[in-house]
């Protein structure tokens, strides 16, 4: 027989989403209440799944001094888990050490926080008759360099043991934890809830996971931010859903001007193209559905009704083209204002943080390069000389190493998962390729000199 649990971490409470230019008074409220509000949806998530209890992995705070209202709305929030009676599991992580702050305010009989001096092990629903063993210590103080792993050691294996640990997984780390996916696969934990980092992933090699955060708060953390819901039982692999929770989304889009182009199929030549091209985008971010924004992450997607209220978007302008003769940090800042004036009228809106310019100015074509530079005359000759000298393509396939699998025409084998294909096409491809890496080089090195 399992339990059926939710596991969270890193709520990181009294930690505002930042970095956010020129937001108007409505949008600057909801960044405040966004992180509340996410996790005030974990705690609906486990209400709605009536699950067994509730992990938390370290760094319920953002701070190591807790804010009164962030301590009252966590202790409301574990009130409403009292009020179903499912109790709630806490370690403390690097953020909110025990031994560097108090609550301001007690927290309910449902939670049981670990102590820091040793690992703590409590029986699920009562020690007479136990359903499951959580494990968990938490962090006395900002850094943790011991190998809090090593005593995690329950006393058998006849009901699911469940491990919190808030750590880098990082076996050289000197600071969260110490410890490999190796070293948690040699302990009889059926699931290891981990914290700390704030992707939500699986972690090869060890019945373990991250819950990641659960709403991102700044452009450095684009994945939808959410919970773990998860079913265990003794000596078997557990069944992991993600639950996104978090109510805006931040997004960094790269904008390549090689290959963006308008409607009518032009690339981008002026700020007018831009501000159209984008807007587009924004639209595209509107219409994206849950399996669209949470497919990169690697985890099953539990099945919800859960969208963002917003994006948050920074834009990075890249590659060559037209239009980086029109932008400078005036152009840019012009955009952005621009791209901000129509979020309110957005459902789910889409907010520009930024636009940041890191294009260049279009290469000229190679005839003109060819015809007014003498170095790179004899770079695309030399090149010609490689392309059709039999030894010098023998020579090439030898130098391109195991990750290609050589196939001439008439050859169909397959070629293995670890390899790609190589054939006479497809060398031309890598050899023209280096020739405009190569001169994009020159011509990047000398317009930087001047």
């Amino acid at each position: 027989m399992g339990v059926t649990f939710l596991h969270t971490a890193d709520l990181h409470l009294g930690s505002p989403l930042r970095a956010v230019e020129a937001a108007s008074e409505s949008l600057a409220e909801r960044l405040q209440r966004a992180t509340h509000e996410a996790f005030r949806r974990v705690i609906q998530v486990a209400l709605d799944e009536d699950v067994d209890f509730v992990v938390v992995s370290g760094d319920l705070y953002d701070q190591k001094a807790r804010s009164v209202y962030a301590n009252e709305f966590l202790v409301n929030q574990f009130k409403r888990l009292e009020d179903a009676d499912i109790p709630c599991y806490v370690v403390h992580g690097n953020h909110d050490p025990l031994g560097a702050g108090a609550e301001k305010l007690p927290l309910p009989d449902n939670v049981h926080v670990f102590g820091a001096d040793d690992v703590e092990i409590v029986l699920y629903p009562t020690d007479d008759k136990p359903a499951a063993r959580i494990m968990g210590q938490s962090y006395g103080s900002q850094w943790e360099s011991n190998a809090l792993y090593y005593h995690y050691t329950p006393p058998d294996t006849a009901i699911p043991n469940i491990g919190l640990l808030h750590t880098g997984l990082d076996p050289n780390g000197q600071r969260y934890a110490p410890c490999g996916p190796s070293d948690l696969a040699q302990k009889d934990i059926d699931y290891w809830a981990l914290g700390h980092i704030h992707t939500p992933r699986l972690v090869d090699g060890a019945p373990a996971a991250y819950a990641g955060i659960p709403q991102g708060r700044n452009v450095g953390e684009t994945a939808v931010g959410g919970c773990l819901l998860v079913e265990v039982e003794a000596g078997s692999d557990p069944n992991i859903e993600f639950v996104p929770t978090s109510p805006i989304v931040w997004q960094e889009i790269v904008v390549d001007l090689e290959t963006a182009s308008t409607d009518g199929g032009s690339h981008l030549r002026n700020l007018a193209d831009a501000e159209r091209y984008l807007e587009e985008r924004m639209i595209d971010l509107q219409n994206a559905d849950q399996e669209a924004l949470t497919d990169a992450l690697g985890v099953p997607i539990a099945d919800t009704d859960w969208a963002p209220e917003g994006f948050v978007c920074r834009w990075t302008l890249s590659g060559r083209g037209e239009l980086f003769e029109a932008l400078d940090e005036e152009a840019t800042d012009v955009l952005a204002t621009h791209l901000r004036k129509r979020w309110q009228s957005m459902s789910p809106f889409v907010w520009t943080e930024s636009v940041r310019d890191h294009s260049a100015q279009p290469l000229p074509d190679l005839e003109t390069l060819i015809e007014s530079d003498e170095i790179i005359s004899e770079l695309v000759e030399l090149t010609n000389e490689i392309r059709e000298d039999d030894e010098a393509r023998e020579e090439l396939r030898g130098e391109a190493g195991d990750l290609w699998k050589w196939q001439t025409e008439e050859e169909h084998e397959d070629v293995p998962e670890e390899q790609l294909p190589l054939n006479d096409k497809r060398l031309d491809q890598l050899i023209d390729r280096a020739l405009t890496r190569s001169i994009d080089e020159l011509v990047t090195r000398r317009n930087n000199a001047n």
